[in-house]
């Protein structure tokens, strides 16, 4: 590495022609080493050739950056959390893996601190501690644009430098109560939730419309997706079906929802609540 270094520093008689350079190094410790070099050229039509020899000494240093990564350094923790229920795995993985791609196009554009230098795994939720205070924002946008929710921040004054006062932010970020595939039961109607941000959105099973509510209204899960079983469809009249219930195998009378398209015989998606037993989009 060192020896480009060398070869650049090296200065020819503008007359010479014909240069050609070798260098041969040799370790006296970790940090010094003796280079011999040979050179030869041509000129005014003579052939010129001399040897010496340098010491070079190595000065390791940690990049500002890197220093800080290694310290610990942070200017802002992005809080991941989820409101009335904890957060599930699935979610911290989609979190750190959207905080990833953020901080690498951060990154790309200059941002030499938008790094994590720690996670840190808590019972109600994971923290991120983020090198800059804009990356520690962005990141948390990036994360409520896709998965929805609700933050908050807040900033504490914790030092000076240069006579300008230092801070640092706290982003909280607290996802959504329901997910995509939750069924849950709010003013009188079961809904399946595709998502949420201010409102909840989702599909009426009983009627298969597609609906919203404000996210303060008061609301039970009843289930999810991943409850869901195989039911068989017995009959479809004009605005009725009946279904086999899975567990009894008694037929049920059911509303027939917008979204069925199966016919009669056929296997369908049902979920069986307190609420009672639904089909599924």
């Amino acid at each position: 590495m060192f020896l480009s270094e060398i070869s650049r520093s090296v200065k020819a008689h503008p007359d010479a022609k014909d240069i050609k350079l070798d260098f041969y190094e040799e370790e006296l410790d970790p940090s010094r080493y003796l280079v011999h070099i040979s050179v030869s050229a041509v000129i005014s039509g003579l052939d010129i050739s001399a040897t010496a020899d340098t010491e070079i000494r190595i000065k390791r240093e940690t990049c500002d950056a890197c220093s800080r990564i290694a310290g610990g350094y942070y200017a802002g923790i992005l809080q991941l959390r989820a409101d009335h229920r904890r957060i599930n795995e699935e979610e911290i993985e989609r979190c750190i893996q959207l905080a990833d791609h953020r901080l690498n196009k951060l990154t790309s554009k200059g941002d030499r601190f938008a790094f994590v230098s720690k996670i840190e795994e808590l019972k109600e939720g994971v923290d991120l501690y983020i090198g800059s205070i804009s990356a520690c924002k962005q990141v948390g946008n990036a994360i409520l644009k896709e998965l929805g929710g609700t933050s908050a921040i807040s900033s504490s004054l914790v030092g000076k430098k240069d006579g300008e006062d230092l801070y640092r932010v706290t982003c909280a970020v607290r996802l959504p109560e329901f997910v995509r595939g939750d069924v849950a039961s709010m003013l009188g109607r079961v809904i399946e939730v595709t998502h949420q941000d201010r409102q909840i959105h989702g599909t009426d099973l009983s009627e298969g419309s597609k609906v919203s509510f404000d996210a303060d209204v008061p609301a039970v899960r009843l289930g999810s997706r991943k409850d869901a079983v195989t039911a068989v469809l017995v009959a479809i009249e004009k605005d009725t079906v009946q279904v086999l219930d899975p567990e009894t195998y008694e037929t049920v009378l059911l509303k027939k929802p917008a979204f069925l398209h199966a016919e009669a015989g056929s296997d369908v998606c049902v979920i069986k609540t307190a609420e009672g037993l639904f089909l599924l989009p």
